[in-house]
């Protein structure tokens, strides 16, 4: 596993990375990453799949059965389709592996090794480049071991890794590594600078869950010309001209022409595009007429005025982009999926529920950002910038996990090389590889995340968290194969059951976890909730040919809202005179129920 970093120009020289700091990396690598299959090797690695992965292997296998790069259509999610808000950066390398891959192992093989192979090294990359941050920041070799042991423990970010993880949050990770370790660098290299430019548009390209990091990188590069000027007028040129560049050519790339303009808020699209462009163009101006009128005052007014012309045509344009991203949302909907998706909870609601997560999700980018400021003043003029990178990526992230639980995988992921390198720069004394060794694994995820559970009984006085229905635990592509077995139909099955069945069979389904399937979760909702007369006409409605329940674990939230709806109804055994049971094995976590005609 190589060095990402080049050495730095600045008085205090980064020395060679000799061999030992490589071996034990990838010793880490290996160890973390056998664990991280672990749970694949037992269930197979097609189980391992979440509701997102399990969606990303159909997508894939659309685009190798010949759907059109630019039709990103479902045509048998809520028929007669919905359009997904997913690019095809991830499909490509995806479909090239398995196509690579299959006249040695067959289709299902290619695809297994692929469901491993891929997430393994995404992680490789991810540690790599948290070394390459970690000696950017400090000439202590021990502190690039210290950050990939506390990227190793990132307990919030490790299941973005695990084997089947294939949807592209763990490349979203490696880019915004890639864009913090190239722009922490800008001021020595023009060329590393137009990289981050790449970098930043690529992660757009993918999706926006790391828009607000992505943005606070760009303030940096921006505050950063404002105070400096002509040191780094170059630099931050070249970062605008890879942006505004590389933006240009993905659009053409990933997007129909006759769409590039389209007010697509959830995804690259012309909104995302503009501010993108503009942004980079904005900062070539800047340069450019600091060049004729060099000084701060200037700089000040020049990057203001661009601003405000950049967001009022953002606003004039794509005013709607500001609204909440389930505003559109049957109230329904929201109450009963959004609100219980793991990865949406924001902090409040965690300490309301699950206080006892609270340490290993935010405990350690906190800290993190305590040490890296304590850090960032102490560091020469010349070393500051580096630290600023990383504190406003960090505080993105952080403010984003407040929100919605998420940004927690980066901000654990961005805050290894902060905290080792800030240890061995505050306490160099105490930096030996024994004492920043064991300080990380105390201050780690998973070691906080032990003291959450000695803690809960404390905290459960203390915050008096809410006990919550279980959710189906029905989401697994076994739990879907009984359905292979009967002929293709309409099925009417749970939200996370959705891309399961996708998956393993060749059914239509309306309800799948993606906000822009409002229609078909909609329907799935009602009927479950409706009583059995408003069932009939739904599935009349709609020409369903299967319900399905998770007979393991119905929904008991639909249930307690409506006892006396159809979910109810078929949990208490009672079966309407439109629905037949299916016999399926025992051993089947599912429930099947044909519709009569």
């Amino acid at each position: 596993m190589s060095d990402l970093s080049s050495t730095s120009g600045h008085a205090t020289q980064r020395g060679h990375v000799g061999a030992y700091p490589i071996i034990v990396i990838s010793l880490l690598f290996v160890a973390a990453s056998v664990r991280l299959a672990l749970p694949a090797f037992h269930s197979g690695v097609f189980d391992a799949l979440s509701t997102d992965d399990a969606m990303r292997l159909v997508e894939v296998r659309d685009l190798i059965d010949g759907q059109g790069w630019f039709d990103l259509f479902q045509y048998r999610l809520d028929p007669p389709g919905m359009l997904m808000h997913w690019s095809r950066v991830i499909d490509a390398p995806l479909a090239g592996l398995i196509l690579l891959l299959k006249p040695l192992l067959g289709m299902h093989g290619a695809e297994a090794v692929t469901l491993y192979f891929w997430p393994a090294l995404l992680f490789a990359i991810a540690l790599a480049l948290i070394a390459a941050i970690a000696r950017q920041l400090t000439t202590n070799v021990n502190a690039q071991i210290a950050a990939v042991v506390l990227a190793v423990l990132a307990l919030p970010a490790l299941v973005h890794f695990r084997a089947g993880a294939i949807d592209h949050h763990n490349a979203q990770i490696d880019l915004l590594l890639a864009l913090v370790l190239v722009t922490a660098q800008l001021e020595q290299s023009a060329i590393k600078a137009a990289l981050g430019g790449l970098f930043f548009s690529l992660s757009l390209a993918i999706g926006l869950e790391m828009l607000p990091a992505l943005a606070a990188v760009g303030v940096a590069v921006f505050g950063l010309f404002v105070w400096r000027g002509a040191p780094v007028a170059r630099q931050v040129g070249a970062f605008g001209a890879g942006l505004a560049a590389s933006s240009l050519l993905l659009a053409p790339a990933l997007i129909p022409w006759s769409s590039l303009g389209a007010p697509v808020c959830d995804a690259f699209g012309g909104p995302v595009l503009l501010l993108a462009i503009g942004g980079g163009m904005s900062l070539m101006l800047m340069v450019w007429i600091d060049r004729y009128h060099p000084t701060l005052r200037m700089r000040v007014v020049s990057g203001a005025a661009l601003a405000i012309v950049l967001v009022g045509a953002f606003l004039s344009l794509y005013s709607g982009c500001i609204a909440s991203p389930f505003a559109h949302l049957n109230p329904i909907v929201v109450q009963l999926w959004v609100n219980n998706v793991a990865e949406a909870i924001s902090f409040g609601r965690m300490l309301q529920l699950f206080p006892e997560n609270v340490p290993a999700y935010y405990g350690f980018p906190i800290l993190t950002m305590v040490l890296a400021v304590m850090a960032l003043t102490r560091s020469p003029p010349l070393d500051r910038f580096r630290w600023v990178v990383g504190i406003a990526t960090l505080a993105a992230l952080i403010g984003t996990s407040l929100w919605q639980m998420r940004g927690a995988a980066g901000a654990s992921m961005v805050a290894a090389p902060l905290f080792a390198a800030g240890l061995a720069m505050l306490w160099p004394r105490l930096a030996s590889a024994r004492n920043l060794l064991l300080l990380s694994v105390l201050a780690s995820p998973v070691s906080l995340s032990a003291v959450g559970l000695f803690a809960k009984p404390l905290l459960d006085v203390i915050f008096r968290p809410q006990t919550i229905a279980e959710a189906p635990s029905c989401r697994s592509l076994s739990d879907a194969a009984s359905l292979k077995r009967l002929p293709k139909g309409r099925v009417m099955a749970p939200v996370d059951l959705g891309p399961a069945i996708l998956a393993e069979t060749a059914d239509d389904i309306f309800a799948a976890p993606y906000h822009r399937n409002n229609d078909g979760n909609t329907a799935f909702l009602k009927l479950m909730l409706a009583p059995l007369p408003t069932a009939r006409q739904i599935l009349s409605a709609r020409r369903v040919d299967y319900v399905v329940t998770c007979a393991a674990a119905p929904d008991r939230n639909i249930i307690k809202l409506a006892p006396e709806g159809l979910e109810a109804r078929l949990d208490h055994g009672e079966v309407p005179d439109f629905l037949e049971r299916l016999p399926l094995d025992p051993a089947d976590k599912i429930a099947v129920w044909r519709v009569r005609k």
